[in-house]
């Protein structure tokens, strides 16, 4: 409970929280706007009493439905079934962006840091524009609601940028582990029927630089679908363009940067619009996309980072992922969602040293 009372004894714990802390806690912020006294008290109540638990959640989020949703929960169908903020309209990287770059600037969005020791900063207000260049650059393409694009990319800046400038157009985001090779690739992007892929030059791991649009182009040579090919150039050399629907990130943003103003705009889609396809990992037989929509996956990964790790507005939170696992879009919508700072880290998390995340914290 809030109160910090618990039969188990001090020892068992190796850190608790001082009432300082407890009473600046998120959690105890939902606690307080919900009018309890206790978590047992809320977690009863979140299971019992759904859809009071989530507006609770979509209030204490700020989230806002343009326009306003008539009915946060619709079971008619069946529990099997449900219908989540019936009527409302959200596109998520309104939530993601356009609010924060109007409250907080200057504050970083992300900080990023590679294996070599390289560094990258982007204000709220500089991953506005980049969002916005984007989502136009992609529109020029062609792209648009309902479009399937792959991302195939480390977690450096772009993905974030990548993700959001997608949802923006109303495109469905399917992440894919930059270490996969060409058939866990070319299964994914023919499932979804893709009609571009977002893929990398090369990264370094452990050192030595990997080639994925070599990979990529292979994983592509056999999709009908597939129009698109957008090559992010991590390894500061040039670009191997050898396919006539190539283009650069570079070329990408600078077309979106001089596209007419409306291009920028989000799509209008509705809370229960698909937002991004995220794959089981296919260990155990054919890999499973599980579909999730603007209002459905951003906001847990918010609800799960400002009551499970306590992220805020500045709070700086750092996973160690792959855009590949769930963990990765997680990071990404919800620390963002929330007006915090991600901070990504691309590289082995033990090279050169088993300190290297711990000099990456300081």
């Amino acid at each position: 409970s809030v109160d910090n009372t618990s039969s188990v004894s001090d020892d068992r714990f190796a850190w608790q929280p001082d009432s300082q802390m407890r009473s600046r806690a998120r959690l105890t912020a939902f606690l307080e706007q919900c009018g309890l006294d206790s978590l047992e008290t809320l977690y009863r109540r979140s299971i019992e009493e759904v859809a009071w638990f989530t507006e609770e959640v979509l209030h204490f989020l700020g989230i806002d439905f343009d326009p306003p949703y008539q009915q946060v929960l619709d079971l008619s169908r069946g529990p099997e079934w449900p219908r989540w903020c019936v009527g409302g309209g959200l596109n998520i990287s309104r939530m993601c962006v356009d609010r924060h770059r109007v409250s907080r600037p200057h504050q970083p969005a992300i900080l990023w840091e590679g294996e070599g020791g390289e560094t990258q900063t982007l204000s709220y207000g500089k991953l506005a524009e980049a969002v916005e260049e984007c989502a136009a650059g992609l529109r020029i393409l062609g792209l648009g609601r309902g479009a399937a694009i792959g991302v195939h990319v480390p977690m450096v800046p772009e993905t974030a940028v990548v993700l959001l400038a997608i949802a923006r157009i109303g495109g469905i985001a399917v992440p894919l582990f930059c270490g996969f090779g060409v058939e866990a690739i070319e299964t994914r992007l023919r499932d979804v029927g893709a009609t571009a892929l977002i893929t990398f030059d090369a990264f370094q791991r452990r050192g030595k630089w990997v080639n994925g649009k070599m990979i990529a182009d292979k994983a592509c040579s056999d999709l009908p679908d597939l129009r698109h090919i957008i090559v992010v150039a991590r390894s500061g050399g040039s670009v191997p363009m050898e396919q006539d629907h190539d283009c650069t990130w570079d070329e990408l943003l600078a077309a979106g940067r001089k596209a007419d103003p409306s291009l920028r705009d989000p799509e209008p889609t509705s809370a229960e619009d698909p937002l991004t396809v995220i794959y089981s990992s296919g260990t155990t037989g054919t890999p499973k996309g599980i579909l999730h929509t603007h209002c459905g996956f951003p906001i847990k990964a918010a609800q799960d980072m400002a009551f499970g790790t306590d992220v805020g507005a500045g709070t700086r939170i750092l996973w160690i992922t792959d855009i590949g696992w769930m963990m990765g879009p997680w990071l990404i919508y919800g620390g963002l969602l929330l007006g915090g700072t991600i901070v990504l880290y691309d590289g082995a998390p033990d090279y050169p040293d088993p300190n290297r995340l711990w000099s990456l914290c300081e």
